[in-house]
């Protein structure tokens, strides 16, 4: 489903969960993700919402690989970023955080 900003700003209020990838596309680096694009948050901002960062490992071998053995995904919830700690920031500040703590659980595990 495709909302607009304003739309989903109102859905999020709510109490709607959605999950963005900031990226704004799937990354071809395997578990190294892209650039996060500031944008992706405007929504949480607006709406006061916690941002939950989620972090996939292995997720892109299904679409990459050439196999149809299995393949163990691994998600990882980490701990949400509160209104109150980033209020004052620009979302680009905000990208660059939820990024850094993906890139840490993504390092940690692999």
């Amino acid at each position: 489903m495709l909302f607009r900003s304003k739309e989903m700003t109102q859905e999020i209020k709510k109490g709607r969960n959605y999950i963005i990838f900031p990226e704004g596309t799937r990354s071809k680096n395997g578990n190294i993700p892209g650039n996060f694009k500031g944008g992706s948050f405007k929504s949480a901002v607006k709406a006061q919402a916690p941002i939950v960062p989620v972090a996939l490992i292995d997720s892109f071998k299904p679409f990459d690989i050439k196999d149809t053995k299995t393949v163990r995904v691994q998600i990882h919830y980490l701990e949400p970023l509160y209104f109150e700690e980033y209020k004052d920031m620009k979302t680009i500040e905000i990208a660059d955080i939820v990024k850094k703590r993906i890139n840490h659980k993504i390092n940690e595990k692999i």
